[in-house]
């Protein structure tokens, strides 16, 4: 049972400490849900259900100094369901776009809530909520079906007609899960018509994408301001997009999930030197050929690079890069990798890395469950180049 703020002990918090109190109940469980800059091995796919929202309504029915308290995290988080008509009198109380839609920063557009099962030359509601949030800052298209929730109807989405879209201008982030159907009816279901109207974008995740997957537009794309770009997974169509179709001037990080293709050269020689960082995915992809050793041969200017040490072959360098000063592995499991080979692998690459091709080198940073890795004697050989060579390690749980 919540405290009253009647209490004598609650009426010496002051109203900002509340709030810090408030902030941290209902954070998004996701770290990198609202992030607009890149952050090392984050999931490419979040939660679609926020878990928080119970904490967020129980706040907000406490009392009104609550609810006055609570209302900037109530809706600062929203997902567009099938009750639009209640969310959309909700956002918008006086009527004249000055309500509570201001206090949105982040939208969960599901498909579900933009099918074109029949023509309607009306607006789609769930755009017309979007156009309500004029502060909006991510938008996230989940998975068709994905997970289980009461929001979702029983019956397929259908994808007939066509969708309207609205300017996003204040958008800089987009989390685009790709589904063909929906893709054929433009409008907020389109892939391209979407990346047009938000020039301003500066964090792009693309996922659901296979080596099947069609994109085709008229028009070339602008993202002048896209600095990071996610790939769930990298196709030929994806690749021939970025490098013919597609100009992103300002792309400074980019990381790679999977790949469907091996030779991802092309990707290299259009963006290797503007690139700050790489990251490689987990995905055993990695393991069937070098990509770090052509990666950092066509990237001049990489500082940082990051993969998953058990999902990589150990890299081959031919010359020498200073530029690297930053290098981050993952030590994620490998089921497939036997346990005898998880050391022979840690040896080559710690290896490769400290063997002298990254003069600069400076910062190794850890990620995932290393303790039994640094404990254990078989370890000893690269903790000892480790040492040896001054190198300041980061260990993050």
């Amino acid at each position: 049972m919540a405290p009253s703020l009647n209490s004598s002990q609650n009426r010496r918090l002051p109203p900002e400490m509340w709030l810090s109190i408030f902030n941290w109940a209902t954070f998004y469980p996701t770290r990198n849900a609202y992030s607009t800059t890149y952050q090392p091995f984050c999931d490419f796919q979040f939660s679609e259900a926020d878990r928080t929202f119970r904490t967020k309504r129980v706040l907000a029915l406490v009392c009104r100094e609550w609810y006055a308290l609570s209302k900037e995290f109530l809706y600062q988080d929203i997902r567009i369901g099938r009750s639009q008509g209640s969310l959309m009198t909700a956002l918008d109380r006086r009527g004249d776009g000055a309500g509570y839609a201001k206090l949105v920063r982040r939208v969960v557009l599901p498909y579900q809530s933009t099918t074109t099962a029949t023509y309607n030359p009306n607006p789609l509601p769930s755009v017309e909520i979007l156009k309500l949030c004029n502060q909006l800052e991510v938008l996230v298209r989940p998975r068709l079906f994905s997970t289980a929730s009461p929001d979702l109807p029983i019956e397929l989405p259908r994808f007939e007609f066509e969708a309207d879209c609205t300017p996003l201008p204040t958008l800089k982030r987009l989390d685009w899960n790709y589904n063909f159907d929906a893709e054929r009816t433009g409008g907020i279901n389109s892939l391209n018509v979407v990346l047009r109207n938000a020039p301003n974008l500066q964090y792009l995740f693309l996922g659901n994408f296979t080596d099947r997957t069609y994109i085709t537009t008229a028009q070339p794309i602008q993202l002048p301001h896209l600095r990071t770009l996610s790939l769930s997974a990298i196709s030929a169509q994806i690749l021939y997009q970025l490098g013919y179709r597609w100009s992103l001037p300002s792309l400074t990080h980019i990381i790679i999930g999977a790949l469907y293709i091996h030779n991802i050269e092309s990707l290299w020689e259009n963006y290797g030197e503007q690139l700050g960082s790489v990251e490689f995915g987990r995905h055993l992809g990695f393991l069937m050929g070098d990509h770090v050793g052509p990666c950092l041969a066509s990237c001049p200017n990489l500082e940082e690079l990051y993969y998953y040490i058990f999902f990589t072959l150990p890299p081959t360098f031919t010359d020498v890069h200073y530029s690297i000063t930053s290098v981050g592995l993952h030590a994620a499991t490998n089921m497939m990798v036997e346990d005898e080979s998880i050391w022979k692998l840690l040896e080559n690459h710690f290896s490769a890395l400290l063997g002298g091709a990254l003069p600069e080198l400076r910062h190794v940073h850890l990620f995932g469950d290393w303790d039994h890795i640094l404990h254990d004697k078989r370890f000893a050989p690269s903790s000892a180049r480790l040492r040896s060579g001054g190198y300041e390690v980061h260990v993050y749980p």
